[in-house]
């Protein structure tokens, strides 16, 4: 067990590493990992025995298991006052967790910032500009089915309510489309629950806004353009993937509404005290429309993103901020930051992808990642497949710029295809 330093006690589910050590080394804190944790993670054991306690459950939606370890928790010590979460993953059983532990965390407002239907009803009743959406609980019913298709206005994005990454998200374009699409639905095997929402497609520029919002405000906010938006980013209909981070001096009144915005949509889903990642669309006459928010860190690229606009890793911010309220402002590492996602043309065995050492020694990189080697398999079914990341700084916007269309070319990925059984479950 640690020796914290002060009388703080956190929850802490899942296991990220740096957010691990920075909190175990200050307060005392009790994990809770799943099983996906245990088996994948990494976990630095030397790290984890200094927790008061390690609770391990089948998965965050287990609530019999999250019941069981939240009782334990409590018996042992009754002086939590934090449960920290930042991932997809552990959202639902986090808020499950607060309600046991007594903390008042509003369990509704951790359902809708998963469930996309209940977080537009929420938004959409306040006045918030959000897409007209139809709940289908069972694409089975084929009267169900049938009926929506006569009413709906395509054309309409068609995804699990639940979902997250653009995983399982389908864009249909006339009723025979969306039948068929229903008929035969695939979802990804990380997606637990089966019911869909049909939105409309709303055109227009998607950004994203990562912040950590307190009682008080936003402790920082940054803005965000994806190259194009996420529906779009699939083999053959895109050649770069990426963001580029938005300098509030250069778009002030861009900063302003979307901070009113998200104030907007925090109230009206009763969030506070939480990372999050919301994605808007900016419509070609300005106005702005709600996509929809996740309480956690931004996946992919995000963190390494605003831990350069932090100027310090993301998960040292947010251990500051669960133990003493506060962080370090930001303190960028560049002007200019964004983001490229190298990945091929097409789906198939990678033949060809840099290493760190090569993305790194390319001008203008700060950082690289790279989560795929030669021999791996993409499948290419959703734009969050990653493969290698090149974040990236400059001294102005044209640099920056002239940067995300040199890069790619000098750092190809490569796939040559491969037969449907020749597929390895990495893939």
């Amino acid at each position: 067990m640690n020796s914290p330093t002060n009388g703080r006690s956190i929850v802490l589910c899942k296991w990220q590493p740096q957010l691990a050590k920075d909190l175990i080394d200050r307060v005392r804190v009790h994990v809770v990992l799943d099983d996906f944790d245990v088996a994948h993670a990494g976990i630095d054991q030397e790290v984890l025995s200094r927790a008061a306690s390690v609770h391990v459950v089948s998965s965050f939606n287990a609530l019999e298991e999250l019941g069981t370890a939240a009782v334990a928790i409590r018996l042992q010590d009754q002086g939590v006052d934090k449960v920290v979460s930042f991932t997809e993953f552990s959202q639902l059983g986090a808020g499950y967790l607060s309600e046991v532990l007594g903390l008042g965390v509003c369990v509704p407002g951790s359902v809708a910032g998963r469930d996309k239907r209940w977080m537009k009803h929420l938004l959409a009743v306040k006045g918030l500009a959000v897409p007209p959406f139809h709940s289908l609980p069972d694409r089975s019913d084929e009267a169900a089915v049938a009926a929506l298709a006569d009413q709906i206005d395509y054309p309409v994005v068609v995804k699990p309510a639940a979902g997250f990454g653009t995983m399982s998200t389908y864009l249909a374009r006339g009723a025979a489309e969306f039948t068929a699409i229903c008929e035969s639905f695939a979802y990804e095997p990380q997606l637990a629950s089966r019911q869909l929402t049909v939105e409309t497609y709303i055109d227009g520029e998607e950004l994203h806004v990562d912040s950590y919002w307190g009682a008080d405000g936003p402790h920082f906010l940054f803005v965000s353009r994806y190259f194009a938006p996420r529906l779009t980013v699939q083999y053959g209909q895109l050649n770069t993937d990426g963001s580029e981070l938005l300098c509030r001096e250069d778009h002030p009144e861009l900063y302003a509404e979307l901070e009113a915005l998200t104030k907007q949509v925090m109230d009206g889903l009763d969030l506070t005290e939480t990372m999050i990642h919301l994605e808007v669309f900016r419509q070609p006459d300005g106005r702005l429309v709600f996509s929809e928010i996740a309480s956690r860190v931004g996946g992919g690229w995000v963190s390494g993103l605003i831990s350069h606009a932090m100027g310090r890793p993301i998960w040292s911010a947010m251990a500051d901020i669960a133990i003493d309220g506060r962080t370090e402002p930001p303190r960028p590492d560049a002007p200019y930051l964004g983001v490229l996602h190298l990945r091929p043309d097409g789906p198939g065995r990678i033949v060809e992808v840099p290493t760190v050492a090569e993305i790194e020694a390319t001008p203008g990189v700060i950082q690289a990642q790279v989560w795929r080697g030669e021999g791996d398999v993409l499948q290419m079914r959703h734009p969050s497949e990653w493969v290698a990341f090149a974040f990236v700084g400059a001294d102005t916007a044209d640099e920056l710029h002239q940067l995300f269309k040199t890069i790619p070319q000098a750092l190809p990925v490569r796939t040559v295809p491969v037969e449907h059984d020749d597929i390895s479950p990495s893939g």
